[in-house]
């Protein structure tokens, strides 16, 4: 069954995810510091900002379609 993620072209697919896991990394590098150090706040903003980005790479390239390419 098609529905929009399969169909989207996985270059704008890419830019929706990175303006998401960074809107992500500013709220997590803003809120963070009020519950934790400021040291381990960031880094942990920092990890999930990186396993959003891996994970999103993963997964266009696991549905990109070999052939079709324009």
């Amino acid at each position: 069954m098609e529905n929009i993620w399969n169909t989207m072209d996985p270059r704008l697919m890419d830019i929706i995810i990175s303006v998401v896991a960074f809107v992500a990394l500013l709220i997590l590098m803003v809120l963070l510091p009020l519950y934790l150090s400021a040291g381990i706040a960031y880094l942990i903003a920092i990890i999930v900002f990186i396993i959003m980005m891996s994970g999103a790479g993963i997964m266009i390239n696991l549905k990109a379609k070999p052939g079709k390419a324009k």
